[in-house]
């Protein structure tokens, strides 16, 4: 993810075209209707922006800063009799409906812009990446002796939220609820036995 400081101005219209990307995506997106919204005239975005690749890039870093934070603060607070992750999944389908930024990267990681998919992808990757690090941190933090099966489940973990993810963007509230269900209860058949098989051994 790169990094750029905006100018307040700058800032704001990246706050209000993640609304206008979340919604419509990348090609229903009218740079005009952008610039409407912030009061200002189309061509006043290109003082700040060079062209809606360059805008979109702008709010993909920021919605990438902003779920990153969110994720590294649910998996900050402590587990208060929840497994590892739990709260963070528990969280999830709350967290699509009230932020932008998460909406916005779900759309763009599914249909990314062609013009710019790879660094689409690279830093949707790397916001996965951090839900797994910060699962095994917490993972092996609760089961210090869970060993070698660490990468596995946290691979497993990984591919629990992909699974939602695909839920929240296709599907509908009772789809989403239906798996979560199934989940946890795939969590309880196999995942604690394992856990606990680990801490015997």
């Amino acid at each position: 993810m790169t990094t750029t400081t905006l100018t307040p101005a700058a800032g704001r219209i990246v706050q209000l075209a993640l609304q206008h990307f979340a919604d419509r995506g990348y090609d229903a997106a009218s740079l005009n209707d952008i610039a409407v919204s912030a009061g200002i005239k189309k061509a006043s975005l290109y003082a700040h922006f060079a062209s809606k690749d360059d805008l979109y890039t702008a709010v993909l870093n920021h919605a990438l800063k902003s779920e990153q934070d969110y994720v590294s603060a649910q998996f900050a607070v402590p587990p208060n009799g929840q497994a590892p992750g739990e709260r963070y999944i528990d969280n999830l389908q709350r967290r699509y409906s009230d932020s932008c930024a998460l909406r916005f990267l779900l759309r763009a990681a599914f249909y990314p812009p062609a013009t710019i998919e790879q660094s689409v992808k690279s830093g949707f990757e790397e916001y996965l990446a951090g839900i797994r690090a910060r699962f095994q941190t917490s993972l092996e933090s609760a089961y210090p002796v869970v060993g070698q099966n660490v990468d596995l489940l946290a691979e497993a973990y990984l591919a629990l939220i992909d699974s939602l993810h695909v839920e929240l963007i296709y599907g509908n509230d009772e789809g989403y609820l239906r798996r979560l269900d199934a989940l946890r209860q795939l969590i309880k058949v196999v995942g604690v036995p394992l856990l606990t098989g680990v801490s015997r051994g």
